[in-house]
């Protein structure tokens, strides 16, 4: 660390320095806080502290020591006290707060304790405006003093101040360390900023870049810049400087303002408000309208800023450089210069206003009459010479004045848009305002135009042009959309953090979902957005937002108010609050009242800023409320008592409710959700001590998640959970856990295609259910016997292990669902009639198949009509009816995807295909065939489908005319059979092969013969009697 350095490079915490001297620097600091910087602290800051993303400032007076040496505290502060001010304005005038100061150096903080949107910027603004204090400073005191600032943005944990201004406040976290790191870095002079902090400011500043350093306590090298000039811009100027994507979903409000333009075009002045949330799109829509103006129109466009409140006439200011083109590098004498000629050109009788509008552009006003008026008179000047401006302008030519952003306008500029507006009546002038619905600013007279959030199917259609359409991005754009909710940005700015932190990889418009990839990431610019937004609540209004954030999305106002301790009508008044500031809606559900989150991303911000003690504490209070308020109907909380107790970290209670949450999960088809439910439990057992009681938990989850994981085609993580609940149950000695599991592991090997290793699993359940005596475990046990040979072409025996089943059903039986996901008389009677399809009896396939069909509509069970309908499928392909295969398979197709049924995409697929193909479409077999690969379904996880995949793509190949793709894809699926030990798959490659061989004409007679000779042995072997007659014909036939 360098000897100089004021704050320490490791920790970000202030070097030690000669206390007297400390003393006096909080003594001075104390007494330069703004008074309204202070308010804001004391009412909006939470008492216990807040994680916050901010951007943090560490500024060190190069050459300090030298000033001082020798000389008392209080000359020192003398010397030191000029300094630390101009660094201290600076940073209070663009939003900071300086929290510690020791010496001779300053940490600030830009987003805190009050969130700002633009924590970055102003940060950057104040290091400029500190390094030009200081040069200033330095030439009126002939003294040599420079400055070196480090900035960084990220997340800390932020501590009151309470009270006072004791410099208790204070931020924590590797945020902190690093922008003290890069203040050691920078050279004297210099502005060191992060790549963070170059990424949330980029459109604004100018900056070089550095290179990456190594920076102690960080494993991976940090991207540093150079701050060398802000750029004025304004947030949209920024923002669209990157490029913008279509505009979508937005023609209607674009034809309104355009028939506003008309009406003005025709002389009748007119003024429009645009409403609508942040990130919603009045900017670009703003842009649109300006970019169709016919070339006669003038525009004129500024914008009110947040920072700029508190200063009078700042928009109408920008307004005027505009209307003069005064430059921010002209000299003053040269832009009054310029305003003088230019109202010297425009009319001799303007120049009565010259006064007003040099003080509106903080220039020298000559003689002492403009200084001599009363505030109330110079107001009414600069009001009069604002109509005189416009009105005059649009004598020429007809205008649009856009000031964006008026929910920060500042009163006196409201005061002049309100005059302005009175009297355009019969000018051409547009004024268009756009503004956000928490700080309403309204004019009598005018358009208002509200934009709500797009449409699901306007969202997608900016999403796919933001992403593409591959086939892998179906699920993820949807979970984008539904984070979203129809806000613009939050699409793009969304779709941005999915291609950075590549969970997507590809080319724009091209972009694909990253093979393992599943997180989204709320980006910086929408939680920066978000925050500024909750942290402008009363404390005890955004206290509510919290407590409702930790209930859920939805939240139950019974459950709010036992929390808050209080009575539902004593929150009525704060409900409606954030109800009008759009965070939540109010939903009328029979017998109760209950409140939603507008947006999934407001809720998991808000939840984000509490400290993990203060959720810890919530999320128990919640518990002890549903408890206590609902304890006769805790099957209808579950769910929120299943997170609620894992959140809080109660490991006991935990576990019973979220096993009792993920077989909720699993009865609605909500597979991922139960799969991360049981992630989470087995989290929860980690924290409990070894013991059989653990032990039976743990079992018990690993069994309960088999029937999530199976449609999601996971059946490797099926395997290795089963093996460990396997050595789990016999060391425990639990005979009725040792048949459940390995009822279980049948199905996952025999998926994977070890059959030797499942037929012994099986047997062993056999044994011991006949040893517990339970009748569910033997017929699961016996049926997945039967599948076993089913897949290895036995299916006589398949048949009669069947039959014996069909024999024990019962009820109860298809209640339990002992190792399987779908209902075990649906998946009995679709193995039995998949078996009869090969065995060639037609007749008893479709009475077992419509049977399964008819149980699967009674129970409303998704996963089992997938089951059934694709074997249904197949059947009436192989009865000639593939209009109606269609039709079934389309159906469950759709569902496969909806819920994700990973496994069933090859399988379906193959159906339709092969129906597609019976039809005489092959290029619809064709492109449904594809369909898998571009979902990026594993062929080593989901094998079993995929055989059937490759011989339908084979068969619809050769149909195509395309030959030796054909015979490539049927040596697939030849490899494919012989590696997993199955017959019957052979027998249909090679089939496929002599098709393919036969096609080439006589020169392969031989090959094809031989193909459908060895297609002839196996399906003989395996008694499949229709592909027996089709082998045989092939060889009769000879080759053409």
């Amino acid at each position: 660390m360098s000897a100089s350095a004021q704050f320490c490079g490791g920790c970000g915490r202030p070097r030690t320095a000669s206390t007297a001297m400390e003393r006096e620097t909080l003594s001075f600091l104390q007494s330069n806080v703004p008074a309204g910087l202070v308010e804001r602290i004391r009412s909006g800051s939470s008492g216990l502290g807040e994680r916050k993303h901010v951007t943090v400032l560490f500024a060190d007076i190069r050459g300090s020591t030298e000033l001082i040496d020798g000389l008392d505290p209080e000359q020192a502060l003398e010397i030191i006290a000029p300094i630390l001010k101009r660094i201290m304005d600076a940073v209070h005038q663009h939003d900071g707060f300086v929290n510690q100061t020791r010496g001779d150096g300053v940490m600030a903080l830009f987003g805190a304790p009050i969130a700002t949107e633009d924590h970055a910027v102003q940060a950057c603004r104040a290091a400029i405006a500190i390094r030009d204090n200081i040069r200033d400073l330095n030439a009126t005191s002939q003294r040599a003093v420079e400055v070196r600032i480090g900035i960084n943005s990220g997340q800390v944990v932020i501590h009151s101040i309470g009270n006072n201004l004791a410099m208790n406040y204070d931020a924590v976290g590797q945020s902190v360390h690093l922008a003290a790191r890069m203040e050691a870095l920078a050279e004297p002079g210099q502005i060191m900023l992060t790549a963070d902090t170059f990424q949330l400011a980029k459109g604004f500043v100018s900056a070089r870049s550095l290179g990456a350093a190594k920076v102690k306590g960080v494993s991976a090298p940090v991207g540093t810049y150079e701050l060398v000039a802000m750029r004025l811009r304004t947030r949209w100027q920024a923002r669209s400087s990157g490029g913008l994507s279509p505009l979508t979903g937005r023609q209607r409000e674009l034809a309104r303002l355009k028939q506003a333009m008309d009406g003005t075009a025709s002389g009748r002045g007119d003024a429009f408000t645009i409403l609508g949330a942040a990130g919603i799109g009045k900017s670009r829509l703003v842009h649109e309208f300006l970019a169709g103006l016919p070339d006669e129109w003038l525009v004129f466009e500024a914008a009110c800023t947040a920072q700029r409140m508190n200063s009078s006439y700042f928009p109408v200011s920008a307004l005027m450089r505009a209307i003069f083109r005064v430059d921010v590098a002209d000299t003053p004498d040269a832009a009054a210069n310029r305003v003088r000629s230019q109202m010297a050109r425009f009319d001799p009788r303007m120049m009565v206003h010259l006064p007003a509008i040099l003080s509106l552009l903080d220039l020298k006003v000559e003689g002492k009459a403009w200084s001599a008026l009363e505030p109330l008179e110079r107001r009414n000047k600069i009001v009069e010479a604002i109509k005189a401006l416009v009105l005059y302008q649009e004598r020429f030519t007809p205008l649009v004045i856009v000031i964006e952003d008026v929910h920060w306008i500042d009163a006196e500029t409201r005061f002049v848009l309100n005059n302005l507006i009175d009297a355009i009546g019969t000018a051409r002038v547009l004024v268009v305002a756009t503004q956000r619905p928490e700080r309403l600013w309204t004019h009598g007279s005018g358009g208002h135009l509200t934009l709500e959030p797009l449409s699901a199917a306007d969202g997608d259609r900016l999403l796919v042009s933001l992403l593409g359409e591959d086939g892998s991005l179906r699920q993820m754009r949807q979970r984008v959309l539904d984070h979203a909710q129809g806000n613009p940005l939050f699409v793009e700015e969304l779709a941005r953090s999915l291609r950075e932190t590549n969970v997507v990889v590809g080319e724009s418009g091209k972009y694909r979902v990253r093979s393992g990839s599943s997180a989204i990431e709320i980006p910086e610019t929408i939680h920066s957005v978000l925050a500024s937004r909750i942290d402008l609540l009363a404390p005890a209004t955004k206290s509510l937002l919290q407590m409702a954030a930790v209930v859920g999305r939805d939240v139950p106002l019974s459950v709010l108010s036992g929390m808050a301790g209080a009575e539902p009508d004593d929150l009525m008044e704060r409900l409606q609050v954030l109800e009008t500031a759009d965070f939540l809606r109010r939903i009328e559900t029979t017998g109760s009242i209950e409140y939603a989150f507008k947006h999934e991303l407001t809720r998991d911000v808000t939840y984000g800023m509490m400290l993990l003690s203060v959720r810890r504490y919530l999320h128990a209070r919640a518990i002890e409320v549903i408890e206590q308020r609902f304890p006769d109907r805790l099957d209808e909380h579950i769910d929120r008592l299943a997170d609620h107790a894992f959140a809080a970290e109660l490991w006991q209670k935990a576990i019973p409710y979220q096993l009792r949450s993920c077989q909720r999960a699993i009865r609605r088809g909500a597979n991922h959700d139960a799969v991360a439910i049981y992630e989470r439990g087995l989290e929860t057992l980690s924290h409990w001590p070894e013991s059989r009681k653990r032990a039976i938990a743990e079992i018990d989850f690993h069994l309960t998640v088999v029937t999530a994981l199976e449609p999601l085609g996971m059946h490797r993580r099926i395997a290795e959970a089963l093996r460990l609940a396997g050595r789990l149950a016999e060391g425990f000695g639990e005979p009725w856990r040792i048949a459940a599991v390995n009822c279980q592991l049948t199905v996952a090997l025999w998926r994977l295609g070890c059959h030797a290793e499942a037929m012994a699993a099986a047997r062993l359940a056999i044994s011991m259910a006949e040893r517990v005596g339970e009748p569910s475990l033997t017929f699961a046990a016996l049926h997945n016997i039967g599948i076993i040979h089913h897949e290895t072409g036995d299916f006589e025996t398949s048949l009669a292990y069947h039959e014996k089943c069909l024999a024990m059903e019962t009820p109860e039986i298809d209640r339990k669902r002992a190792g399987w996901a779908a209902l075990p008389s649906v998946t009995l009677r679709t193995f039995m009639a998949d078996s009869l399809i090969d065995l060639g009896d037609l007749a008893r396939a479709e009475q077992l198949a419509e049977e399964a069909s008819r149980l699967a509509d009674a129970a409303n069970h998704v996963y089992s009509h997938a089951n059934i309908n694709h074997v249904l499928g197949r059947l009436r392909i192989a009865q000639g009816r593939a209009e109606e295969a269609l039709a079934v398979l389309r159906k469950s197709w759709q569902s496969c995807l909806d819920l994700d049924m990973k496994q069933m995409y090859p399988i379906f697929a193959a159906r339709l295909g092969e129906a597609h193909l019976a039809l005489g479409d092959i290029e619809a077999a064709l492109a449904i065939l594809a369909v898998p690969e571009q979902l990026d379904v594993p062929l080593a996880e989901h094998a079993f489908g995929w055989r059937y995949l490759f011989l339908a793509q084979g068969t619809a190949l050769l149909a195509a005319g395309q030959a030796d793709d054909a015979r490539r894809v049927a040596e697939r699926a030849l490899a494919l059979a012989q590696e997993r030990g199955e017959p019957p798959q052979s027998a249909y490659a090679r089939k496929l092969l002599g098709d393919v061989a036969r096609a080439g004409g006589k020169s392969n007679a031989a090959l094809a013969t031989r193909h459908y000779e060895e297609a002839l042995a196996l399906a003989e072997q395996c008694a499949m009697r229709p592909l027996v007659r089709l082998c045989r014909e092939a060889l009769a036939d000879g080759v053409a």
